[in-house]
């Protein structure tokens, strides 16, 4: 479970940002949706709200980067480029100084660790995680440029061996994923498996998405899956009866001759499962059949429904944190409101399953929605650099204030400023 996410120097963000799901104790509003866990206290959602080019993206990005990293930079090769170096441009001091990122998280074991990475464009500049086994940090491994890597005296088993086959642009607890290591396991699950960031935007990404959802019930790898997509979409008034997945053998003379065997099996073990969704047939209002339709041939909202929808039933089984841009997307105001009680509630979120995402629906403004240490806001200084920070950080905020009335008359900040008479355009 997430903490706390800093982050230094990336995109639009310049000097170090803080980003807390831990709940306040001087908020004392909705303490029923709070998380209680070893000693600690979250939040289940977090909502991030700011003007166009404000950094909201870019807070949620710099998620995806870190996760990026420990996940697939162990694959990069020997003076490669790390991709997700995009330092600050607005200020000369900054664009070739390391991007920082630190994470603070509940490990599967219930102990808190502190994973804290700085990258320049080819080289990682320092990595260093600690952890708190008792009520004292201690430290795992701190790894400095130029220097001998320490090891703390809880860090046994493989680690020289490890240290030796690393590359400058790659991370070491990259490398536990490819080379075993009991101890670094915890940590390495949470950015591969317990963190999850969607960041982007087309219908490619979101067939994808599909795709691999539409694999997973097909072996049916998650327990109740398929029901529960089904009664989404039923829930969600899509005119889908249910969801069916069919096994569907790909022609193997489509794919390029000179294509590899072992890519060839793998794509049409990856493409071998077809969704379809099922609609009733109406004769003189009463239900006289049914008809299949492809995906194809449903709507944008629909199929954004069945990406989006796939990604939260996931993380609630499997007590993810779930980080979504624009989760508002082509999806109704109140369906949005409905996915994000979905966390909000003990019973539908046994499993202490997190959403953070950010928007522009003023709708979800909304104190019986969501605490004041759970909206956040972006907002571009002068110089062009971000900044974050929640509703409870601003003083004297009550928690019965109209949070969308007061967002909209600027009392936030946050919000853009439009001169309407500068709109003076030429034709």
């Amino acid at each position: 479970m997430l903490l706390e996410f800093k982050v230094k120097n990336f995109r639009s963000i310049k000097d170090w940002q803080s980003f807390s799901m831990l709940a306040e104790n001087k908020v004392k509003e909705l303490k029923e949706s709070i998380i209680e866990r070893s000693g600690y206290s979250f939040l289940p959602s977090a909502i991030v709200y700011g003007r166009n080019a404000s950094g909201k993206s870019n807070l949620l990005e710099a998620f995806r980067a870190f996760q990026f990293l420990v996940f697939q930079s162990a694959e990069f090769k020997n003076r490669q480029r790390i991709p997700p170096y995009e330092p600050y441009r607005l200020c000369s001091n900054n664009t070739n100084e390391p991007i920082e990122l630190s994470v603070s998280f509940l490990g599967e074991d219930n102990i808190r660790y502190v994973y804290s990475i700085g990258f320049t464009e080819f080289e990682i500049e320092y990595e260093n995680l600690i952890f708190y086994p008792k009520s004292q940090p201690a430290t795992l491994f701190n790894r400095v440029k130029n220097q001998k890597t320490v090891y703390g005296e809880y860090l046994i088993g493989r680690k020289k061996d490890i240290e030796d086959l690393l590359y400058p642009n790659q991370l070491f607890l990259s490398k536990v994923g490819t080379e075993k290591n009991e101890q670094l396991k915890i940590p390495f699950a949470f950015f591969s498996e317990q963190m999850f960031a969607s960041t982007i935007h087309d219908t490619d990404y979101d067939n994808a998405l599909i795709q691999v959802f539409t694999s997973k019930m097909g072996r049916s790898d998650i327990p109740y899956f398929k029901e529960n997509i089904d009664k989404l979409m039923k829930v969600a008034d899509t005119g889908i009866d249910r969801i069916i997945v069919r096994e569907e053998e790909m022609d193997e003379s489509l794919l390029p001759e000179d294509m590899n065997p072992d890519e060839k099996r793998e794509l049409i073990e990856k493409y071998k499962y077809k969704v379809r969704t099922v609609h009733k047939i109406f004769d003189k209002n009463k239900v006289s059949g049914e008809v299949e339709f492809r995906l194809l041939d449903e709507s944008t909202g629909t199929i954004k429904l069945l990406a989006v929808g796939g990604l939260i039933l996931e993380a609630l089984s499997d007590g993810k944190v779930l980080i979504i841009d624009e989760l508002d997307k082509s999806l109704h105001p109140k369906l949005t409101k409905a996915l994000i009680n979905l966390f909000h509630n003990k019973k539908t979120n046994p499993n202490n399953a997190q959403l953070i995402f950010a928007t522009h629906d003023v709708s979800l403004l909304n104190n019986e929605l969501f605490r004041r240490d759970q909206v956040w806001f972006a907002e571009k200084e002068y110089e062009g650099c971000s900044h974050y920070y929640s509703i409870s950080d601003i003083a004297g905020v009550r928690s019965n204030i109209p949070y969308e009335k007061w967002y909209m008359s600027g009392r936030f900040g946050a919000m853009p400023v439009i001169n309407d008479y500068e709109l003076d355009f030429q034709y």
